[in-house]
């Protein structure tokens, strides 16, 4: 299994309110994260690092790796991390605002859990073909999801999110179960990329599964998954993306057994990284920062 993950603020905004990392549990099982500070909300950079530095970080003592307390666990987690949030908004009236979305994945022997709150998307790459694996929390599809109906695009509010950490006193995160298959990616991102980019042009780009043209570095390896999001990323920004850019890419998901090396690359301006980012080639161990 090879993580890599890259986070850029972009041409237009002024800092990065994005976080993501990648955390491994005592039991070798990643938790990979990317969150989404709700940009018209005061704090809502502090409050992504915060949701994933505290998932991360409470990840990482813990050695489950059964579906369903996983799932209770990280309910729990995401209640305290929204918790903290709040407590820190009461003690500071001028970020009492702040707010992220987030979407996580677990991978465990057999299972990918995926959670979400936000319109911040994980998709599951089969086959060059990308599938939604999330559901984006704006107050139009969440009509259109209850009425089954079509939903004006030009009603009030109509993008506004209806899930998030921050403001409310609970954080109601939306799941999906996904058992894959040998060649199976696991791509996470904020929403930037999709002001800018469809998704097919982002698979363009990232070309899952497929080795690009003068590319060396082993298919689905750390370097080579890197390099994509490096592709991806320098695309948005030559197209003047408004917003931070974030993605993550996991490959191999399907391999029954971890390996005992933690594969993982970071690389980005601004991530509240704790886990080990060690990248294991040809004898060469090292932090990536």
């Amino acid at each position: 299994m090879a993580i890599a993950y890259q986070s850029d603020k972009g041409p237009v905004r002024p800092d990065n309110q994005d976080a993501v990392g990648a955390f491994y549990n005592r039991a070798g099982d990643p938790l990979v994260m990317v969150a989404d500070g709700v940009g018209s909300q005061k704090g809502s950079k502090k409050a992504a690092q915060m949701v994933v530095t505290a998932l991360g970080r409470a990840w990482e003592q813990v050695a489950i790796n059964d579906e369903q307390k996983v799932k209770e666990w990280l309910i729990h987690q995401a209640d305290l991390a929204n918790q903290s949030i709040l407590l820190v908004g009461q003690h500071d009236q001028g970020i009492s605002q702040m707010a992220t979305t987030i979407v996580l994945a677990v991978c465990l022997h057999g299972q990918v859990l995926v959670a979400n709150a936000g319109d911040s998307r994980a998709y599951l790459l089969r086959n060059g073909e990308a599938r939604l694996l999330t559901f984006d929390h704006t107050l139009k599809n969440e009509l259109e999801r209850q009425s089954g109906e079509v939903v004006d695009s030009a009603l009030p509010d109509a993008d506004s999110l209806t899930r998030y950490f921050g403001v409310n006193k609970q954080v109601d995160l939306e799941w999906t179960t996904v058992t894959p298959e040998k060649g199976d990616w696991l791509y996470l991102t904020s929403d930037g990329f999709g002001k800018v980019l469809s998704i097919k042009e982002q698979m363009d780009f990232i070309q899952p599964g497929e080795r690009r043209p003068g590319n060396n570095p082993i298919l689905g390896s750390v370097l080579d998954i890197s390099e994509r999001l490096s592709v991806l990323t320098t695309a948005a920004i030559a197209r003047n993306v408004p917003d931070n850019v974030t993605a993550l890419l996991v490959t191999d998901m399907a391999k029954s057994e971890q390996p005992s090396g933690q594969r993982l690359a970071m690389k980005s301006a601004e991530v509240p990284a704790k886990a080990e980012e060690i990248i294991l080639k040809d004898g060469l161990k090292g932090r990536l920062d």
